[in-house]
């Protein structure tokens, strides 16, 4: 298997799906936090791998949009070429007259360089404006005058009807001392407003959806880990006899099979199995599930986390299929001498981007373990992926 090593930025810039509250820079008080929480709620924007939502993080064109292609433009992302590059693509008509379509043209009809880079409010405008255009949704009238705006004469050819247009309907405002100041850039808590200004205009007010979990009765989970001198065998049959069995779509402790649920379990275990925790190849860490015959080492922890994580009666799944790959499913890795098994803390296709809890044969547990998923398949021929369910 290849080995491959990512600057730590990349790791900070993971994004996991997230649909509530709960990230440690969002104050409840936010000046943005209710339209924020609207953005997550559609699915349109993400928390970070860090448990962050990083408001004042400045965002770049290919961000922005992975946000209009999951709520504005999904039919044209389904027929976008798949990839890296898959929402810029689908984009493509709302991105003429912008320096990423100038760039786009430049490089030969690829997207590079100036996609990764903070969006200027020019542009930005330019794209609203187009889709505004794309879906007839412009109003007839808009209520502005050219000398509300302090700096239209400094506005650069072309982005003209574009600034006047969101500026009057209340799409992108300008600033506080009345100019527009198109070469600044917005972050992430501007984008949702923005976003939700959008929304609002395309599809109406939105409904608050209901909370999948409420009202269910949340079940108390067994602790995972070993206790005492009890063998990994012990410890499964104590576990599983105290877990509780699922119902259709749901997880052992009666949440929805979700991510961020599977994401919550996934805590469980690491507080019994934090960094460090030995988990050899000794017959004392052999385990023989139900739904699979005995394993020794690396895959024995992957299944004693699967049956924590989905129920011992959940089926078990084996296959190479990348594309499906989903947190809490397990990958184990053989070749060269070597035996390894990750198990998914989070995937994100968009940024190239897992981690995983990682255990190498006779080796110690460890919870940081994170690289490109395009990595991963380079080591198909070595690698069987267990899913549960």
């Amino acid at each position: 298997m290849k080995k491959f090593f990512l600057p730590l930025l990349a790791l900070l810039c993971l994004i996991l799906p997230a649909q509530a509250a709960g990230f440690y820079d969002l104050p409840a008080d936010h000046w943005a936090g209710e339209e924020i929480q609207q953005a997550l709620a559609a699915g349109a924007v993400n928390g970070y791998g860090d448990g962050s939502f990083q408001p004042a993080r400045e965002v770049t064109a290919a961000q922005f949009c992975a946000i209009l292609s999951r709520s504005f433009l999904q039919e044209e992302y389904a027929a976008a070429k798949e990839g890296r590059y898959q929402a810029m693509d689908a984009c493509r008509a709302v991105l003429k007259g912008t320096s990423a379509e100038e760039t786009w043209r430049d490089l030969g009809k690829r997207w590079d360089r100036y996609v990764n880079e903070p969006l200027s409010r020019y542009d930005m405008a330019q794209i609203l404006y187009n889709l505004v255009l794309e879906k007839d949704a412009l109003q007839e009238t808009v209520q502005l005058s050219t000398t509300d705006i302090a700096d239209w004469a400094d506005i650069p050819d072309g982005y003209h009807s574009a600034v006047f247009t969101c500026w009057g309907m209340g799409l992108l405002k300008g600033q506080a001392d009345g100019r527009f100041a198109g070469e600044e850039h917005l972050n992430r808590a501007q984008t949702c407003v923005i976003w939700s200004r959008m929304d609002a205009l395309l599809n109406g007010p939105r409904e608050i959806p209901e909370d999948p979990d409420a009202g269910v009765e949340v079940k108390e989970m067994p602790a995972f880990g070993l206790q005492g001198d009890e063998t990994v065998q012990q410890m499964m049959k104590r576990v599983n006899a105290k877990t509780p069995r699922c119902k259709e779509g749901r997880l052992p402790n009666g949440k929805l099979r979700t991510e961020e649920n599977i994401q919550e379990l996934l805590e469980l275990v690491k507080q019994g199995c934090p960094d460090g925790t030995v988990w050899s190849s000794t017959i004392r860490y052999d385990y023989q599930p139900s739904q699979f015959g005995l394993t020794h080492g690396c895959l024995s922890f992957a299944m004693a986390v699967g049956d924590f994580l989905f129920g011992e009666e959940t089926p078990v799944t084996q296959h190479r299929n990348f594309r499906t790959l989903a947190v809490g499913d397990a990958l184990h890795i053989q070749g060269g001498g070597a035996e390894r098994v990750l198990i998914l803390t989070s995937v994100d296709r968009e940024e190239d981007v897992y981690t995983a809890c990682a255990l190498e044969r006779n080796g110690k547990v460890n919870w940081d373990e994170w690289g490109p998923l395009s990595g991963l398949v380079d080591a198909v021929n070595f690698t069987t992926v267990y899913s549960r369910g």
